[in-house]
């Protein structure tokens, strides 16, 4: 199942994140590092019926992607921390999230030009979530996603594709704007 998610507060800025995809990684086919980027871009673009996948909007300025390079015994692994909040609180939302809570995940967030893929089938990412509260009341509360992990290989970066994942959402229950 494909959920599409409508993140409140959406504005449209050129060059920052806007989109992100998070795939559970049991249901995808198998790929690595290792695997040509044309194998990898054919497995998104094409996802079996099966598949679950949480596409949203993010909100502006809400996205932190980290990437980073370490040395260990066994090489070179890179370090990925991805984090962001969606909104609203929600009974159905959270729900949602937490079938996806502690699971490996492949994550693919966008920007207008660029798409950049992070973890594999071999080597996917851990997604926790938090409940995100103020007692402020024009203070943001949601949920506080992170995405992290360890993989062998470098993220994926894509150059004007359009990948059809984001267009085969089928609409959350409370997908529209409040």
């Amino acid at each position: 199942m494909i959920y599409q998610l409508c993140n409140l507060g959406n504005e449209h800025h050129i060059d920052t994140f806007f989109k992100v995809a998070v795939f559970k990684a049991d249901n995808l086919p198998y790929f690595s590092h290792l695997t040509k980027d044309l194998s990898v871009q054919d497995i998104i673009t094409n996802l079996p019926d099966e598949s679950e996948v949480i596409l949203s909007d993010l909100l502006p300025n809400n996205v932190q992607v980290a990437h980073n390079t370490r040395f260990s015994a066994n090489g070179k692994l890179y370090n990925t921390n991805i984090g962001f909040t969606l909104t609203p609180q929600d009974k159905n939302l959270q729900e949602l999230l937490e079938g996806y809570n502690t699971q490996e995940v492949v994550v693919m967030v966008s920007k207008r030009n660029t798409s950049h893929l992070y973890g594999t089938k071999a080597q996917p990412l851990t997604f926790t979530y938090s409940e995100l509260n103020s007692p402020q009341p024009g203070a943001m509360k949601g949920y506080t996603l992170d995405i992290s992990g360890s993989t062998y290989g470098k993220s994926r970066l894509f150059e004007q594709i359009q990948f059809n994942v984001y267009e085969r959402g089928l609409a959350f229950e409370l997908a529209q704007p409040i």
